[in-house]
């Protein structure tokens, strides 16, 4: 059985790792720099950052082998919890105090030197709980069946289509058929970008959030209020991006710790989420294999990297999209090479405001959509090398994707339907980008354009929860309330397993369900 699992570390402790590993690194340096061999000391720091890395990963691995199959589907674990079960584990304060800043040097130097002195990277349990309690902030575990084979594909087309491909199927006989294989922990490190020391110092950037004004000067038609961006204004000269698509759209940077979580809080039957995510990934991976083996990024493969998710209004919709992003950019590939802690961003979404494209005069609705397409190819074309990925959130896609038969039929203005068209030739020119994806959302799926559904890879319905998820989704947040001391119980951790509440949940869910 194959678990996905994402261990948010502590940007401020492993901070403190890499100075004390930098230190050790100059000093060698110093000293042995006449030495023929030896590697320079920026070479020589990644690959001590990376070995510790992989020591977190194999601490947090066996941590989890502790619990069984039912308990690690989508097990999520704080840092309390961690204190807790850990002997030997200490409180750290964010920023660490001096002591714990020796601590957590003493501790490294000591376990560089047995792993340099036994050749392995094994550390004794006293140290692995040290460990968890010192870098990490949080772990999510996800359950994929599906994972199994994607992951095991290890680049190959072949058997990463087939996983797709099998998306659609029952897959109760490899459920049971997993129960006997070893647990597999696929474990990814992140720290969000707000959580990164010095990450806007570093870069030059404020880090204070601004709410973006008019920076045309141009009155808004609808008279409502500009939406805000999450990333800090002083980034906004170091991306490609104009004043006017600025203006109409919303831009955030991830992994956002305003996302963190959000994936874990959503419920679907059917496992949409999971089916969401093997899409993209599957989507992206195979834009890459196209476009190495066609050197014009051409290909007769339609590969558009377009994901429509249509349902009716309030059902989570645009909350998955956004949360499917942060996991991406956890996720993808480049996550294994790339320093969690770096101050380089994993991906950007853009989320486009509908009603601030379509303008009072002829022609320039199309107009507007144009230039933020443009804007968004000179983002593509800035991260095509360092892998980032670039995410274009249309929300309420009806606005701009309207049927144009029945515009047409309507008598409405032309304008719209040069909308409709504009929209679709950009998304056209853009599909040869293999850092892109379109992640679309609709309330009316049966107004839209048909040209713009066929260009959909995978079109996704969510509806109301069931019983089963309003259940879950009634435990969770009494649970968060719980935690947060919202809500005071005698046994806090016991409480929502116990019988009674389990059955007065359920009474609940079932009413819900039926109205």
């Amino acid at each position: 059985m194959v678990y996905i699992v994402d261990a948010h570390i502590r940007g401020s402790t492993v901070q403190l790792v890499r100075h004390a590993l930098k230190e050790e690194t100059e000093s060698r340096s110093r000293f042995q720099g006449d030495l023929k061999g030896f590697k320079a000391p920026a070479a020589t720091l990644s690959h001590k950052m990376h070995v510790f890395y992989n020591v977190l990963k194999k601490v947090i691995g066996k941590r989890l082998s502790r619990y069984d199959d039912k308990e690690l589907e989508d097990l999520v674990l704080f840092s309390d919890t961690l204190l807790a079960e850990g002997h030997g584990s200490i409180e750290v304060r964010d920023p660490p105090t001096v002591a714990q800043e020796r601590i957590i040097k003493s501790l490294i130097k000591v376990i560089f030197h047995q792993m340099s002195v036994s050749k392995t990277d094994d550390v004794d349990q006293g140290q692995a709980n040290l460990l968890l309690s010192l870098f990490i902030s949080k772990i999510y575990c996800d359950k994929f069946v599906e994972a199994s084979v994607i992951i095991a594909s290890q680049g190959r087309l072949n058997d990463s289509v087939h996983a797709v491909v099998n998306l659609s199927e029952d897959i109760s006989a490899s459920r049971k058929k997993s129960v006997s294989l070893n647990k597999n922990f696929n474990i990814n490190l992140f720290c969000c970008l707000e959580d990164v020391p010095n990450f806007f110092q570093e870069s030059k950037l404020l880090s204070e959030e601004f709410d973006k004004i008019d920076l045309d000067g141009e009155e808004d038609s609808e008279g409502d209020t500009l939406g805000t961006s999450l990333i800090p204004s002083g980034i906004m000269s170091h991306l490609p991006l104009s004043r006017q698509t600025l203006s109409q759209t919303r831009v955030t940077l991830l992994p956002s710790r305003e996302l963190e979580g959000l994936w874990e809080s959503l419920y679907f039957d059917d496992r949409i989420k999971q089916r969401m995510y093997s899409y993209a990934t599957i989507a992206l991976k195979i834009a890459t294999f196209t476009n190495a083996a066609n050197e014009n990024g051409s290909s007769a493969f339609a590969n558009n990297k377009l994901l429509l998710v249509q349902g009716p209004p309030g059902t989570g919709k645009t909350t998955i999209c956004k949360a499917l992003c942060q996991k991406l950019s956890i996720r993808k590939d480049f996550s294994s090479d790339v320093d969690p802690i770096s101050n380089n961003y994993k991906g950007v979404v853009i989320e486009i405001s509908c009603s601030r494209i379509f303008s009072r005069w002829f022609g320039e609705s199309s107009k507007n959509l144009a230039t933020i397409f443009a804007d968004v190819e000179n983002l593509l074309k800035f991260h095509q090398e360092d892998c980032s990925f670039v995410c274009l959130l249309i929300d309420e896609v009806e606005a701009i994707a309207f049927s144009r038969n029945s515009l047409m039929n309507k008598n409405e203005s032309t304008d719209g339907v040069r909308v409709v068209s504009t929209l679709l030739t950009q998304l056209d020119l853009l599909k040869k980008y293999n850092n892109f994806l379109v992640l679309a959302t609709s309330n009316l799926v049966e107004s839209l354009d048909p040209a713009f559904i066929d260009r959909a890879d995978g079109v996704f319905y969510i509806g109301n929860p069931s019983k089963g998820g309003i259940a879950k989704i009634l435990t969770s947040s009494l649970d968060d309330l719980i935690s947060k001391k919202v809500l005071l119980c005698e046994e806090p951790k016991s409480t929502m397993e116990n019988p009674i509440y389990k059955e007065a949940l359920m009474t609940i869910a079932e009413k819900c369900s039926v109205c």
